[in-house]
This record gives C-alpha cells, structure tokens and sequence, in this order.
C-alpha cells in the first residue's frame, strides 16, 4: 500500500519543545514510528522558542509577544486576559500555518491546548483524527480547582474540537467510558489506541538485597498524587538507610519540595533527589538504574510513565486509579493499593523494598505486558489502520 503523509498538530514536541509532556513524548514517538514505517510526516508545533527536529519536516510557529504583566486587582484580570489573547493568537499562528501544508491525507491532534481548533474554523479540512487525553475539566477537578472563566474558555474549546473531529481516539478503556459521557459521544464508536513507546534494551535487573532505589517520574502535582508519595516515602524510606528515591519531574507552584524538605528529617532528605525536569538520555538512566516504579497518580487517561516503567523491567506500585487500573495487574507486574491511602501505599512500597525476588519476579512479568501491549510498533499499525479508513474517501 502507498504511503501515508500524515500531519500532526500538537502543542508540544518532546525534544523540540523541552523534555516534553505526556502528549509532547506521545507526538514524538508517533512521528518517529510513523517515519521508521515508511510514511511522511510533517509536524506543526507553536512554541515560544526551540529547535527543529533532524528527523521530522517541522513547522516551528514563533508565538506572539507576551505583554507586560499589569499589577494589582485590575492588573490581575489584565494579565489573564493578555494570556488568554495572546494563547488564542499562538493557536491560529499554528493554524494558518497548518493550512501551508501540501498534499496531507490525514491529521492527528490532541484535544488538548486546542491548535487544532483554528485549523478547522479556518479551513474546514480534514480528514481530522482527536485523541483525547485528560481533559480541561478532569484536569481542573482532580488538581482541586474551582471553575474560572479561563477553564470554561478551554472546556469549550475541548468540546467544539472533539465534536467536530472526524474521528476521536483514545488510549484505554476506562478513559473511552469518561469521554463518551462527557462529550456526548457513543463509546463503542471511540477507538482504544495505546500509547506505544520505543522498547529498551535492558539488562538483568539485582536480586540482592540492600541497596534499593525508587523512581517516581511525572509532574509534582495533586492530580500526580504528590502529597501522597512524600508522605509514604517518609514512612517507608525511615528504617531502610539502605533505601532511595529519585523524584523526576517538574514541580508544581505549590512548590512540593521546599514544604518536604523543610518538614523531613536531615537523614531522610539526603535520600530523596529532586531531579527536576531530564532529557531523554538522563531519563533513560534514572529508569536502568531504579528497582521499583511508584506513581499514586489519582488519575491518569493512559498513564505513560507506568508503560515507561513496566518496559524497563520494573514493579509498579500505583493507586487503584484510572489510568494504573489499564496498564498494572495487581499481584502480577505490581501493586495497587486504595486511593488517598498514605499507610497502604508506603506498606506496598515496603513490601517491595524487602522482597528482591518478589521485585524481579513483578518486573519480569511487567516487561512482557509492556511488549505485548505497548510498544511503538503496535500504536504505529492500529493508527494507519484508523488513518487508512477514514483517508480513503477523501483520497486525491
């Protein structure tokens, strides 16, 4: 079969936009699959400063300036206003820009960010396929917020985007429930297309036992379960010296870190490394050198971080959340334990920290699900089987 050239509008690029969020990694992986398979791909990616990607045709848009923040009550209200002028001006930036773009047979966005959205008010065209990830208002009700005029602007967006798309994709069952009912659409009609990432080459992990390392990789936030994961490790890492943890992941502005370091003993605190924001190859090697996978995650759409883990070999501990529930069998490649349960988690966490074989045993069997279920590869097939169908028509 001939080739596809696929466009792609998405709000970030991991590599080209920074480390990259789960939509940025996601964007990255598919253009990289969809290359190795043979096909043509041209990005369109907003940003307020970058590089191009070596591998990919990518239309970098330059973002409008930001104006100066205003001070005081008024100058509050001004300066979200300005925000929101100035996120709606870069969104049609990278519309018109996507309209420059020859000879596509098929679009892929995210619902999030909403680029996509001036693209169609503009032009009309597609073939357009949405994949939705977590929502503006799932975003805004597991991080604790109330509704502002900002986020009722977004959810919007997030609607007349994903009812006016040509197809709406997802990437796990239980978020194709969520989605059907918050967008008023039929779930059986939503396609389920996993996250697929590069698999690793790994090595046989330690069976001894002493020395032990966690990895948390994601965002410190509520939503992330943040609070959660401090709290336990401080009762799981107090009587192990010879336990540790790395936390990778941009903080938050309620500023995770500097509360549990200024509440946590100086023994503890030498072992938990807040290692920020990483590049590829940096995270790559927090993975290989890391024992167990925490993520008390109250919700996630996918959960890539989990796939990420289970790939490298590891044992996850995780809530009995969306997302976790998807990808980790409990008792088979890791542990689940209640939501909001801090005891729980760090018993889990334990459990593994004392338990070499158990550790060894979960990450085997989590490996094999990763490569079963969620390698690139596979994401790449269900895609251009989805992009076939609906480029078909609409063929030149």
């Amino acid at each position: 079969m001939s080739p596809l050239h696929v466009g792609l509008i998405t709000p970030s690029y991991a590599g080209v936009t920074g480390p990259g969020s789960g939509i940025g990694v996601h964007f990255r992986h598919l253009a990289e699959g969809l290359l190795a398979a043979g096909h043509r791909v041209t990005a369109v990616v907003p940003l307020e400063a970058g590089r191009a990607a070596a591998d990919i045709p990518a239309h970098l848009v330059p973002a409008p300036a930001r104006r100066p923040r205003l001070l005081g009550t008024v100058g509050r209200l001004h300066w979200q206003l300005n925000q929101w002028l100035w996120e709606r001006e870069r969104q049609r930036a990278a519309a018109r820009a996507a309209t420059t773009v020859p000879g596509v047979d098929v679009w892929e966005t995210t619902s999030t960010d909403a680029p996509a959205l001036r693209f169609l008010e503009l032009t009309g065209r597609g073939p357009l396929v949405a994949r939705v990830s977590t929502t503006a208002t799932q975003l805004r009700e597991t991080n604790g917020g109330a509704p502002n005029w900002i986020g009722r602007v977004h959810e919007k967006w997030e609607r007349r985007l994903v009812r006016g798309a040509d197809a709406v994709v997802t990437h796990s069952e239980g978020h194709r429930t969520r989605i059907g009912r918050e967008f008023d659409l039929d779930p059986a009609a939503i396609p389920v297309i996993p996250h697929g990432i590069p698999l690793p080459a790994i090595t046989t992990r330690r069976a001894e036992n002493g020395t032990v390392r966690l990895l948390y990789v994601g965002r410190l936030e509520t939503r992330k379960g943040a609070d959660l994961l401090l709290a336990a490790l401080d009762l799981a890492l107090a009587d192990r010296p010879g336990a540790s943890a790395v936390l990778v992941g941009s903080d938050s502005g309620d500023a995770w870190r500097s509360r549990w370091r200024n509440d946590t003993p100086p023994g503890l605190r030498e072992r938990v490394v807040f290692a920020g924001a990483v590049d590829d190859d940096t995270l790559a090697a927090h993975y290989r050198a890391a024992d167990l996978f925490v993520a008390p995650s109250r919700y996630e759409s996918f959960g890539l971080m989990f796939a990420e883990a289970m790939a490298w070999g590891l044992p996850v501990v995780a809530l009995r959340a969306p997302g976790a529930l998807d990808l980790v069998v409990d008792g088979e490649t890791g542990l689940l334990t209640p939501p909001e349960d801090v005891p729980a988690l760090a018993a889990a966490l334990t459990r593994l920290l004392d338990d070499p074989a158990l550790r060894l045993r979960l990450g085997a069997a989590a490996r094999e699900r990763a490569v079963a279920r969620y390698s690139r590869e596979e994401m790449i097939r269900a895609s251009v089987e989805l992009y076939r169908r609906l480029a078909r028509p609409l063929a030149r």
